[in-house]
């Protein structure tokens, strides 16, 4: 708040009375006070600028840091959106892949339910076919057997069938044995008579 005028007045007067006064006692006084003043007034006028550079700076870099500031909050939305997307991506997939697997195992317990049945039907049919492999066995060796009967009967069969006929053939070989004696006999006195008759002696020849 600004003094008042009347007592700016009287001060007035008394300080040029008061400087009038040290001019007249020390005449550097008022020099020295100018050149402080002077001074004072252009540290001020350096603080001043100074204040209004660091201002700037600040002004500056507050700018620079909303710049910054800007961005980061335009790549942390573009890192929200990509992590909406990213996420809604994955749930997509987690879903495709629920879905797949879902799919997989119903088919994979049809397919076990196929092979079981498939199993079991295959015990079945081996039961039976051992089973039936060893009536089969069964049979073939009662029909060895009775191959093997037939066979002895026949060789005994065949024993006398061949007995027999050798019996016969040689009841021939000596029937046609006595015929050919005979008929040399008679062919040998036959030839006899005729040496003898053309007067040749049969011991000689």
């Amino acid at each position: 708040m600004p003094p008042k005028k009347k007592g700016k007045g009287k001060g007035k007067g008394k300080g040029k009375k008061g400087k009038k006064g040290k001019k007249e006692k020390d005449p550097d006084a008022a020099e020295e006070k100018f050149k402080r003043a002077q001074h004072e007034i252009q540290s001020l006028k350096d603080h001043l600028g100074l204040r209004k550079e660091i201002a700037r700076r600040a002004e500056a870099t507050a700018a620079e840091m909303r710049q910054k500031l800007r961005g980061v909050e335009e790549d942390l939305d573009d890192q929200r959106d990509d992590q909406k997307s990213i996420s809604s991506d994955l749930t997509r997939q987690y879903k495709t892949m629920q879905t797949e697997l879902g799919l997989r195992i119903h088919t994979l317990e049809t397919e076990v339910t196929r092979l079981r049945q498939q199993l079991a039907n295959t015990e079945a049919e081996l039961r039976e076919t051992k089973i039936e492999k060893e009536r089969i066995t069964r049979e073939k060796d009662r029909t060895i057997e009775e191959l093997r009967m037939k066979i002895d009967s026949m060789e005994i069969s065949y024993d006398g069938i061949v007995h027999d006929a050798l019996d016969n053939l040689l009841h021939k070989m000596d029937d046609a044995k006595q015929k050919w004696e005979k008929q040399a006999t008679q062919i040998q006195l036959r030839h006899k008579h005729l040496l003898l008759e053309f007067g040749l002696n049969p011991l000689d020849i």
